[in-house]
Parts: structure tokens; sequence; C-alpha cells
């Protein structure tokens, strides 16, 4: 669900249950499972992918030994200054909530009373 929420929010394409991509420019193909086999689609960029298993070849996840962590460890980072910082959201207005009132306990032979106080001052009845 949260892939079809972000590009709906977004306001992106959304492809689900992905199992292949292929991009050319603008554009991609995707290829997708659906009851009884595949479909191939074509979606313009920007798109949001649900992938499924099968998008990613086993071959291409790797688990990083030692060695690869301590070569890492050696190379130079480069640092990219983030470009545009203007926001999307703003604060309309904040209201603290009401405090609660005193309790009032009533009596469980007093059965009227309790029927009034539900009906004028909680007003739920």
């Amino acid at each position: 669900m949260v892939p079809g929420m972000v590009a709906g929010l977004l306001g992106f394409n959304f492809v689900n249950a992905c199992v292949g991509i292929d991009v050319n420019g603008n554009e991609a193909k995707v290829t997708r499972e659906i009851d009884g086999g595949k479909e191939t689609i074509s979606a313009g960029l920007p798109l949001i992918i649900g992938g499924q298993k099968g998008l990613v070849e086993e071959k291409d996840l790797r688990i990083p030994n030692m060695r690869g962590i301590m070569m890492a460890r050696t190379k130079a980072l480069t640092l990219v200054e983030p470009t545009g910082d203007a926001t999307s959201t703003k604060a309309v207005k904040f209201e603290k909530p009401a405090a609660k009132s005193a309790v009032k306990l009533v009596n469980a032979d007093n059965l009227d009373e309790l029927i009034n106080l539900l009906h004028n001052e909680a007003k739920v009845i």
C-alpha cells in the first residue's frame, strides 16, 4: 500500500508487482505480474514502482565482506550541496485542546439525574 499512497500524494504514475523495468529517456517499459501471466506496459517518468521478487537478480544482491568494508573506508567522499530549500507545507493554525472538566459521579439509583446530565451537559443524547 505504501508505494501507491506515496504515488497518490506526489501525483506520480504508479506500477505495482513489477518484475522488470527498461528505461528509455522519459519513458519506462515495465513488466508486472498479473493473474495468469505477465503484462508489459509503458509509463512516463517520474514513476513509482512497487517491486516484486524477480526485479533484481540474485547475483546483484551481495552482502559486503570485511575486505569490501575496509576498502570503502579509504575512498573519498564527495559532498553534494542540496539545491532548493522551498518547503511545500506550512502551519495554518495551532490550537491547544480544552482542559478536561471535573468528573461528576452519579449514584447508580439516580437514573433521572444521569439522563439529565447526558442530555443537557454532555449533549450526547
